[in-house]
């Protein structure tokens, strides 16, 4: 499946005369190793002195090839080739993406800065149906997400699914893109659109004052107990008409959903207040789970990458090397999470990791199904 989803779509960058090892083969050694935990050039060398007879069992290799060779390939190849595997990955494997969550977010990748360079900032979108990451494109630095998401929804293989952004991605243009991409949207809005937020209040003061009379509206509550702390969530979502005179600017705005988060811990309470605009009609408790389901995306997908996969650490600087070790470990995840060990208990990325670089026979269905 691997080798499938990357040689359709990768053009292999080097010059005839450098071609001594396939791509195929290239390919299979940098993906095996970093499934396997193993990310530096130098280590996925030493991996395939180990496993040349199982990588031999699914490629044409007659001999490990130099850390310099797979360097000059990973610095090489056009990263826009490797999202392109993503969606390949998806149209094989046929998921469905109706009433799911799709979070995009930022990361920023702290072990790429160094002297006169800022560090590489990636844009991820993350499925929490499937637990997949569907795209992940880069911004030129955390300023610059407004001028990528649009990029990244047009990269989606997706439909009749939720996209949620955080207040930086709250744009026309990114209400616009979800809207054509024939998906609903639910945007945090902040100060950066202070017109809007200001009128919003104003109308959702109004409403209340008039107790919802002509207006369509919902509400759900949740509550969290845990360590120590409640955390009490309400949700109100209402329909929100031309009253609002911004309303128009936005593609297909239909909704609006306030959340009141309250935190209890001892003594001491805390509340805070959040709005969204959205697309969707109302439905609160749906609304409620993808909010929840987007600043979810910390944990499985952000904090996997850091503490699993050492996102933050990189010895590959130049050209592109840094963003294609970036999509590859992504991809590896996507792989790893599902693939199922044949064990009773229920096993962890970490477990997976140990698992492909251990056992010949789980890391061949991860990676060849």
């Amino acid at each position: 499946m691997l080798l499938k989803c990357c040689v359709s779509v990768v053009t292999d960058p080097r010059k005839d005369v450098n071609r001594k090892y396939s791509l195929e083969s290239l390919i299979a050694i940098i993906f095996s190793s970093v499934i396997s935990g193993y990310s530096a050039v130098e280590e996925m060398v030493k991996f395939a002195h180990m496993k040349l007879a199982w990588l031999q069992r699914h490629v044409d290799l007659e001999k490990v090839p130099s850390a310099e060779t797979l360097r000059i390939l990973l610095c090489a190849i056009n990263p826009h080739e490797l999202v392109e595997c993503f969606q390949e990955f998806i149209k094989i494997n046929n998921y469905d993406f109706s009433d799911d969550s799709i979070a995009i977010d930022g990361k920023t990748m702290r072990g790429t800065a160094r002297k006169g360079l800022s560090a590489i900032h990636m844009i991820s979108a993350w499925s929490s149906k499937h637990g997949l990451t569907l795209s992940v494109i880069e911004s030129k630095g955390k300023q610059n997400e407004i001028e990528t998401i649009p990029d990244v929804i047009d990269s989606l293989c997706v439909e009749n699914a939720t996209i949620t952004v955080d207040a930086m991605g709250c744009q026309t243009e990114v209400a616009k893109k979800i809207t054509e991409s024939n998906n609903d949207y639910i945007l945090q809005l902040k100060n950066n659109q202070k017109g809007l937020l200001e009128e919003i209040k104003a109308f959702h003061h109004k409403i209340k004052r008039e107790k919802y009379c002509d207006v369509s509206w919902d509400f759900f509550e949740e509550i969290d107990k845990g360590h120590g702390r409640i955390e009490i969530r309400k949700y109100s979502q209402f329909e929100i008409n031309d009253w609002v005179e911004n309303k128009d600017n936005w593609e297909n705005l239909n909704s609006v959903v306030k959340v009141d988060r309250t935190r209890i811990i001892a003594d001491k309470e805390t509340t805070e207040t959040s709005w969204y605009i959205s697309s969707r009609n109302i439905d609160a408790a749906a609304c409620a789970k993808s909010i929840r389901s987007h600043w979810q995306v910390e944990n499985p997908l952000h904090w996997r990458l850091d503490v699993v996969f050492n996102d933050d650490k990189y010895n590959l600087y130049s050209a592109n090397g840094a963003k294609n070790m970036a999509i590859i470990k992504r991809f590896c995840m996507n792989l790893l999470d599902q693939t199922q060990l044949n064990i009773r208990r229920k096993c962890g990325l970490k477990s997976k990791i140990m698992a492909a670089a251990i056992d010949d026979n789980f890391r061949e269905l991860a990676l060849f199904g």
